[in-house]
């Protein structure tokens, strides 16, 4: 279900909050996420360490003229209601504004961010994907998954009537695993998830004992995120 929605963003009370050591936890049976620092993320060491590089702006009663102008201008200073597609979200903005650590104001080319945090919920920028740019991480611990279709020349496209090819987009759907304590995204294979579960030798071992199919696979990928909760650095 698609929502109409502003791109602009007023992240409430702790968008200014001291960045915090450790990530918040929220157990499986409660929301199954990890909540992540609000703000943007301008590489994957600082998405890794939940450290962003620029928090979102604080505006107030006093300073919503700034704000205003910031957004008549089409530059993204937050996201407040985003504007989801299949649970992802749109931005068409060229520009997002944010505050640095030194409480300076900064502008920074939205090609130039890896990442956003709306409301504890991580986003990735991935520019070719299709129909939104910005891909919700699916939380479920240290192994987590990001889902999307993403663009692809179509070369055996042919328009009718014409004697030659005319190259349109494809689409391919695309799984990948963003494992926050190797700190790295990798395509979602049987061969890297093994890989995962080995880094525990009492969970390998069991793995190895029983039928290694897809399922009994999955199922020790999530015994390994009940097991490995992880501290953000």
């Amino acid at each position: 279900m698609r929502f109409s929605a502003s791109f602009f963003l007023f992240i409430i009370g702790w968008a200014f909050c001291p960045i915090a050591a450790n990530g918040q936890w929220v157990k499986e049976d409660d929301t199954s996420r990890i909540w992540l620092n609000a703000g943007i993320y301008l590489s994957d060491s600082s998405f890794f360490s939940n450290a962003p590089d620029l928090l979102w702006a604080n505006f107030t009663e006093e300073t919503w003229r700034k704000k205003d102008s910031l957004e008549r201008r089409r530059i993204l200073v937050g996201i407040g209601i985003p504007d989801y597609y299949n649970g992802n979200i749109r931005i068409k903005t060229r520009f997002a504004y944010g505050i640095d650590s030194a409480g300076k104001e900064r502008f920074v080319s939205l090609k130039e961010v890896f990442a956003i945090t709306v409301l504890g919920a991580p986003y990735l920028n991935i520019s070719e994907a299709v129909n939104e740019n910005f891909i919700k991480v699916t939380m479920q611990g240290v192994i987590s998954y990001v889902q999307y279709y993403r663009r692809v020349p179509d070369p055996f496209s042919v328009s009718a009537g014409a004697l030659y090819n005319e190259p349109r987009e494809a689409s391919e759907y695309i799984e990948e695993i963003v494992d926050f304590e190797a700190r790295e995204i990798v395509r979602k294979t049987r061969g890297n998830l093994e890989k995962i579960v080995e880094r525990d030798p009492d969970l390998s071992s069991q793995f190895q004992n029983e039928k290694r199919n897809y399922a009994t696979l999955m199922k020790y990928i999530k015994a390994y995120n009940d097991k490995h909760q992880f501290e953000f650095e």
